[in-house]
């Protein structure tokens, strides 16, 4: 890169060890008045790294180091004195930074993050009809076998099984033989979540389960078996328990910009009681009758 014509890097390497300075060097490259030294980079490269790799991570974490100043330099030249003004930014940057940390330190001292179920049921009867699904939210259960298992006629038969002890021999025969089984703890999960253990897309997925409540799909080495004893079509009503950590999120949050309100509430009034505030403001609407 031409930027770094200017940039002189006082590096050597020595039979004893991979990367070592010349005795006396601290240096390891120059732009203008800023120096990168070696005490700064000592521990970039890891032990055991080839020679020319090394190098090579040296020059681009050197190249990086000097563009950023190279870009400095080259700001405070062109631009105007106006744009290069930038005290005021920084002065609201930083207010504003220590006014988040202060309402996150209040926020914290102060929010209850317990979310009781009455609570939780409350939000869902009173919000249930504007709550929909983008996916189809299912409960399921996913078999991953060898297409040359023994037993992958007898799984066949058995995976979309409905009486528990029929589930427990399908688990305890899938645990002995095949190379994957999942029935996401039996929870309602988003489609997407079954799609990724299928060599199928979601868009598949979604369009075979249109008219289907299984999955039987090979690629060159394996069956997949899914079966969906329950599902819920996109855009409709999620079940209270998928919505439940959302609810708990919705909850938490409502409480957080009530405390927040209670805050800039208290503040005001604090501060007009105590003629921290003076307002100069001519107000007329009591007259306007």
């Amino acid at each position: 890169m031409r930027f770094f014509t200017a940039i002189v890097l006082l590096l050597t390497v020595t039979s004893c060890k991979l990367l070592e300075f010349r005795s006396g060097d601290e240096v390891v490259a120059r732009v203008g008045d800023h120096y990168l030294y070696k005490d700064e980079i000592k521990n970039l490269i890891p032990a055991g790294t080839p020679f020319s790799d090394s190098i090579m991570m040296l020059r681009q974490y050197v190249n990086s180091w000097a563009l950023k100043y190279l870009l400095l330099s080259k700001a405070e030249t062109e631009l105007s004195k106006s744009d290069k003004d930038v005290e005021q930014e920084l002065e609201d940057y930083r207010n504003s930074l220590l006014v988040y940390r202060y309402e996150r330190q209040y926020i914290d001292t102060r929010l209850d993050t317990m979310v009781t179920d009455k609570e939780a049921r409350e939000y869902y009867d009173e919000n249930s009809g504007n709550i929909t699904v983008r996916n189809s939210v299912v409960k399921a259960r996913v078999v991953k076998i060898s297409s040359s298992s023994p037993n992958l006629a007898r799984i066949k038969s058995m995976y979309r099984a409905e009486a528990l002890e029929d589930i427990d021999e399908l688990e305890r025969i899938c645990y002995n033989s095949a190379e994957r089984y999942n029935n996401f703890e039996n929870k309602w999960v988003d489609l997407a979540n079954v799609a990724r253990e299928l060599p199928l897309d979601l868009f598949r997925c979604e369009e075979i389960l249109r008219s289907s409540s299984y999955i039987e799909v090979q690629d060159s080495l394996y069956t997949y078996f899914a079966y969906f004893p329950q599902k819920i079509a996109p855009d409709g009503k999620p079940p209270y328990e998928y919505y439940l950590p959302r609810i708990k999120e919705i909850i938490v949050s409502r409480r957080k910009q009530e405390l927040i309100a209670k805050l800039e509430k208290d503040l005001i009034k604090e501060a007009l009681e105590n003629n921290r505030i003076k307002l100069n403001i001519n107000d007329n609407t009591r007259n306007e009758k």
